[in-house]
């Protein structure tokens, strides 16, 4: 099970991208409808790419660095 939520985390770190600034949308991680800076990430659980909001990319990025 870490070794899944390493590994999500470390796609988020590495293929994160800021897109859309201004259009709403839902984030895919917390569910939230959110209009602002998203980013783009393909999931290492499904392999698919999930936009999550600023919120949910600083927590995973807080996640990364403490577990680094």
């Amino acid at each position: 099970m870490k070794k899944i939520i390493l590994t999500a985390i470390a796609a988020v770190m590495l293929t994160a991208s800021l897109t859309a600034c201004g259009s709403t949308f839902t984030c895919e991680m917390c569910g939230e409808e959110k209009t602002g800076k998203s980013y783009t990430f393909q999931s290492s659980a499904t392999g698919e790419d999930m936009t999550i909001c600023e919120d949910c990319y600083n927590l995973v990025k807080d996640v990364m660095n403490a577990v680094n």
